[in-house]
């Protein structure tokens, strides 16, 4: 699937991001992990760099997320209560809350000392 026929008005990256947005939206990716960045770009007929360039936005959004240089991951998405009833909530995949987590309790744990040097 070539990317420059689909839509001349857009740069490639941008319908790099609208096409894979649509795939998680369809769960095209049900282990919960994007093809390599390789693979796609081979599929999409364009540039790793572009392809990663196509995948920023959707990490800014929350959408998908990366782990170093074992790819990229979709961010789980979980019911959520709204006042328009139920959506769909990003929650970051397993290991990733409980890092979060912990950095959480460290920064309050520095808070907390930056307050006691400081004589509050």
């Amino acid at each position: 699937m070539s990317l420059a026929a689909n839509d001349p008005t857009k740069f490639p990256s941008e319908q790099v991001a609208a096409e894979i947005r649509r795939r998680i939206s369809d769960g095209k990716y049900p282990t919960g992990r994007l093809p390599s960045t390789r693979e796609l770009a081979a599929e999409f007929g364009i540039a790793p760099q572009t392809l990663r360039n196509g995948l920023r936005p959707l990490v800014a959004e929350g959408l998908i997320f990366s782990e170093g240089n074992r790819g990229y991951f979709i961010t789980k998405l979980v019911p959520r209560d709204s006042a328009e009833g139920t959506e769909a909530a990003p929650t970051m995949t397993a290991g990733i809350g409980e890092e979060l987590a912990r950095v959480r309790e460290e920064l309050a744990d520095l808070r907390e000392r930056v307050a006691a040097l400081e004589g509050r």
